[in-house]
């Protein structure tokens, strides 16, 4: 770690003075990073926190706008279910299984969410958006390895309140619509309704030419790729009594994109994209092999695809439903039971092309079904004039996941309808038991010291329906996790404008199943624990007059068995994607943020924050070689007496997935006044990222280029904000990155073989090309608001 920037940054702080004069006081910021209500100048946790204006500001839509304003907060998107990954100071999985935990947990108005999926619901009608990072053992219903985002929606007030939206977007030609009711029904409780509807016609543009006649066809979508989304959210609140307050929040989310399935696009192709000798057929021919706004995807034909959904065109249809139902009850006015009872499901279908090309060989169709009940009972005290108070609490979760592959085969090359068609079951329950102690040492001085004891087991059962639908009996098909996770941190508030703290802790993830291959009795197809422990200090400060608000903190982390996946071909040519155990990695790094609003310029906010991050594999010598990988690039681990070849490489050394070095943003808002009562106000945020690896592969060119992304945005408002008008633009200079990339031989068809790994040549087939799954690139929106 540069301990000179952690000493230099701490002593500018220090040495930072309330200036003469009359400053803007900064509104103070209240997070629940501890289940309580506690100002983010004094909770020990290092946070980044969105509120609701700043979303609506910005139009941020999703998950990819939170991770923009939040340095070392990267996310990648995955094909079909697997859904989103996450990563936070470089730690995030890199597995292809719709059934692995995120290391980063999910957070919605008290229920833990940990499947990739989850984070594609949209931002709508959000009031606070809290980004917790490193290990969160205590709080948040389950454990996690690298952080949590804790997102909490709006409540109704105590006026009544409509809101009408609108918004068109003229890259993607996307239309939305909110419409939002809120009020009380009578003195002690009241509603809030809100709907959200959007519509594009999709950013990317689909330029594929299948060669005619060998299965596939013109793509149906030229527009990649359009999609349709629906969302409600009905919120319910009552305080019937002094001693007890109840909240239920409901969702609904149906999102439907047609043409992609969550499919990617070519960017490596480091053979070129002629035909491989022997075969014959260019796959990539039509391929541009580079990260754009374009990609080469073909549909299948019916006739070489039998069985094959949506008269073979790719797609994703995905309905979640999920509520919480919180309960307070005040024994006293210093002791509160709260009950948090969530449930939540999804259903999801999708088809994806096999490979990032037009004319693909094999289709992965997929559907995933997920249901999971939740109950956190905690007992939190509150007094005043004691120096102990406490946490003591319960949790319990129940959950199946179910997950149907077919592996879909083009028949024109001679192959069956089906290389593969199964259904995986995997039930979860989990209990757990935390609490903490709050000792109030001296006036200035706490200490807390707190734990969390997990016991999660989780059975997987497989149906081959290739074999007539039979059960298979699993070599592995039971994991029992049992953890105790510790925290202890030391809070010094050295005066109402100045908190310095340390902590210890400790985080971990159960382990579970791959579920994309077909396994056999012989096949182990389970991965362990994911475990994390280490500690990070800190320093947060209010300066001049209260107008300029700094947080530094400095961490060091270290993680065994870390869950990692990588890409294989079967004996059969099918792609098998595997989820393994890495044995260690070192994450260090510091945290940076500061706000200030100067005097000489009321209404203007100005914001600054930095990570550096330097995340590494300490000892990872049985790291997947990449198909194609020769002794000379590193393919020389774990030799195969039988083929004469290595088949492991060593990462011990290398860059985390996910985890460039430096990660920034830098902006401001501005206000003016208008004589007439009206307001008109100014803004931008610029966001720096560092390269990174985007694939466990790791070889030469498999990285994400550093980037900056800006957005803008003018708005009008009437007087008393009754209405708006904005003009809004993301990711101005139109950067088309990615967080998730995936290597197969595309150039010989995948399935066609004749590559070489952990040999001294390559083979006729030569090294894997690379797809990715690219993020929306520019965003210009025009927005007209009306509240009543």
């Amino acid at each position: 770690m540069n301990k000179k920037i952690l000493v230099t940054a701490i002593g500018a702080a220090l040495a930072l003075e309330p200036a003469i004069g009359m400053a803007q006081v900064l509104e103070e910021v209240v997070v629940t990073a501890r289940k309580r209500e506690e100002s983010l100048l004094t909770v020990p946790v290092v946070a980044s926190v969105l509120t609701g204006n700043a979303m609506e500001r910005y139009q941020i839509q999703d998950m990819y706008g939170v991770a923009e304003r939040v340095p070392g907060f990267v996310m990648g998107e995955s094909v079909g279910t697997v859904g989103i990954q996450t990563s936070l100071r470089g730690v995030g999985p890199t597995s292809q299984t719709a059934t692995v935990d995120q290391s980063v947990s999910l957070n919605i108005d008290g229920m833990s969410l940990t499947q990739g999926y989850a984070y594609a619901i949209g931002m709508f009608d959000v009031a606070q958006v809290e980004v917790l990072k490193g290990p969160q053992a205590l709080f948040f219903g389950k454990n996690s390895t690298a952080g949590v985002i804790s997102l909490r929606s709006n409540d109704p007030g105590d006026e009544p309140e409509l809101i009408a939206r609108a918004g068109y977007e003229t890259e993607a030609e996307q239309y939305t619509g909110e419409l939002i009711f809120s009020g009380p029904i009578n003195d002690w409780s009241g509603v809030r309704m809100g709907l959200s509807y959007s519509d594009m016609d999709g950013y990317f543009k689909n330029t594929g030419e299948p060669i005619p006649g060998l299965g596939n066809v013109a793509p149906k979508y030229r527009d990649f790729a359009p999609r349709e989304t629906f969302m409600f959210r009905g919120t319910l609140v009552a305080n019937p009594v002094d001693w007890y307050d109840t909240r239920l929040k409901y969702n609904l989310s149906n999102d439907r994109m047609d043409g992609s399935g969550g499919d990617g696009q070519l960017v490596l192709c480091p053979d070129g994209t002629g035909p491989v000798e022997g075969i014959g057929i260019p796959f990539i021919g039509d391929a541009d092999c580079k990260l754009d706004d374009k990609t080469q995807l073909g549909d299948f034909d019916p006739a070489y695809w039998p069985g094959v959904r949506n008269n073979g065109v790719p797609f994703m249809d995905s309905n979640q439903s999920f509520g919480t139902w919180e309960q307070n009850f005040g024994f006293s006015p210093e002791l509160t039971l709260t009950s948090v009872t969530g449930y939540y499901d999804l259903h999801q279908d999708n088809l994806i092309r096999g490979s990032g090309s037009s004319n693909p060989t094999i289709a992965a169709d997929f559907t995933f079904d997920t249901t999971q009940f939740t109950q956190e009972i905690r007992l939190t005290s509150n007094y005043s004039d004691s120096a102990l108070n406490f946490m003591v609490g319960a949790f319990y979760q129940d959950a199946e996941q179910k997950v149907r592959n077919r592996l879909r085969a083009n028949t024109f090359y001679g192959l069956p309808p089906l290389l593969q068609s199964g259904l995986h079951t995997i039930d979860i329950e989990t209990i757990s038991a935390f609490g903490q102690l709050l000792w109030q040492m001296t006036d200035d001085l706490e200490l807390a010291a707190g734990a969390r004891w997990t016991d999660e087991q989780r059975e997987h059962r497989f149906w081959d329906n290739l074999q007539g639908g039979i059960e298979i009996p699993l070599a592995d098909p039971d994991l029992d996790a049992d953890d105790v996770s510790p925290e202890v941190t030391l809070t010094w508030t050295a005066s109402d404008t100045l908190t310095l703290f340390a902590a210890y802790r400790q985080g971990f993830k159960s382990g579970s199943f791959n579920t994309v291959i077909s396994p056999t009795s012989a096949t182990l197809s389970s991965f362990e624990d994911e475990e994390a422990k280490g500690g990070e200090i800190g320093l947060k400060a209010l300066a001049l007059n209260n107008s300029l608000a700094f947080n530094v903190a400095a961490y060091y982390y270290e993680y065994t068995d870390l869950q990692v996946g990588a890409n294989e071909l079967s004996d059969s040519g099918a792609i098998l994607l595997r989820t393994i155990n890495a044995a260690s990695a070192t994450v260090e790094g510091v945290d940076m943020d500061l706000t200030w609003s100067p005097a000489a310029l009321p209404n203007l906010t100005l914001v600054a924050a930095v990570n550096y991050n330097v995340s590494e594999f300490d000892d990872f010598p049985n790291a997947q070689c990449g198909n194609g990988q020769t002794i000379a690039q590193g393919c020389d681990q774990i030799f195969n007496a039988a083929t004469g070849l290595y088949t492991a490489q060593d990462l011990g050394g290398e860059p985390l997935v996910r985890a460039p070095e430096w990660t920034g943003n830098i902006g401001f808002d501005y206000e003016i006044p208008l004589d007439n009562g009206m307001t008109i106000g100014f803004g931008a945020n610029t966001r720096y990222s560092d390269d990174y690896f985007t694939n466990l592969v790791e070889l030469s060119d498999y990285t994400q280029d550093s980037y900056t992304k800006t957005s803008a945005n003018v708005v009008l408002r009437g007087v008393d904000d009754k209405w708006e008008v904005a003009l809004i633009g993301n990711n101005l200079e139109d950067e088309i990155t990615a967080g998730v990339c995936s290597n197969s031989n595309t150039q010989n068809g995948t399935i066609f073989g004749g590559q070489i790994s952990g040999g001294a040549a390559q083979g006729p087939a030569g090294s894997d090309e690379l797809g990715c799954v690219a993020e929306r690139g520019r965003e210009l929106w025009v927005r007209f608001s009306l509240r009543l």
